[in-house]
């Protein structure tokens, strides 16, 4: 599993755990998340950077908005100036615009938090993506890429969207977990397609968010 999904993911059974906790009467779970769930936020950020393995405007932006909301629940500094402060990085991460980038390998990946993100594949023999949308969105354009028999992606949609586009001519399957979202097929089907034709199969979990396959952008 990627970072950001499977930190999301912890972050998720953690909260759904400590609410329990707070029900049975256990420890005041409700309490600690409302203290410490900007650590949430940091994370988030942190595992974009590890996906990416780089460090790009957008993740740092939402690393430093979540420490400085932490300051602010742990009252470590000036409350009143800690929250703007925090839509000011924010803001900038949003106004850094869609990144573009063009990838040759087997595999790719995509991940927009706060702002667009583009991945290009030309590969000829492309295998396997991994695209992340959240509170953004994301493109993986496999329009000029090349399947020697199969392949799959995995996207991910939190308040945000996916699109993957794709050549005519490939089978897709598509299917997921949608939970407050949806994903939608739009390319023109598999009816008319030979036998043999490539298939891409796409995993999609759309929670608050969608995730499209289509041959064009919409």
């Amino acid at each position: 599993m990627r970072p950001v999904r499977l930190w999301i993911g912890l972050m998720l059974l953690l909260g759904g755990l400590l609410g329990c906790l707070d029900a049975l009467g256990v420890a005041d779970g409700w309490a600690l998340i409302g203290r410490w769930w900007p650590v949430a936020v940091i994370g988030v950020g942190l595992a974009a950077m590890l996906a990416q393995r780089h460090v790009s405007p957008g993740p740092v932006a939402v690393v430093v908005a979540g420490l400085l909301l932490l300051a602010g629940r742990q009252q470590w500094g000036a409350e009143g100036f800690v929250v703007p402060v925090a839509l000011v990085v924010v803001g900038l991460a949003v106004i850094s615009g869609r990144r573009s980038v063009d990838r040759t390998g087997q595999e790719a990946s995509a991940i927009a938090i706060f702002g667009g993100s583009t991945v290009q594949d030309r590969s000829d023999h492309f295998r396997h993506a991994d695209v992340s949308a959240v509170f953004g969105g994301a493109t993986l354009d496999l329009r000029q890429a090349h399947l020697d028999d199969g392949a799959s992606v995995d996207a991910f949609a939190m308040f945000g969207g996916v699109d993957v586009l794709v050549p005519q001519g490939w089978r897709i399957t598509l299917t997921g977990l949608p939970i407050f979202g949806g994903y939608e097929d739009k390319t023109t089907g598999d009816g008319a397609l030979p036998p043999d034709a490539p298939i891409l199969t796409v995993n999609a979990t759309a929670m608050f968010g969608g995730v499209s396959v289509a041959h064009q952008r919409s």
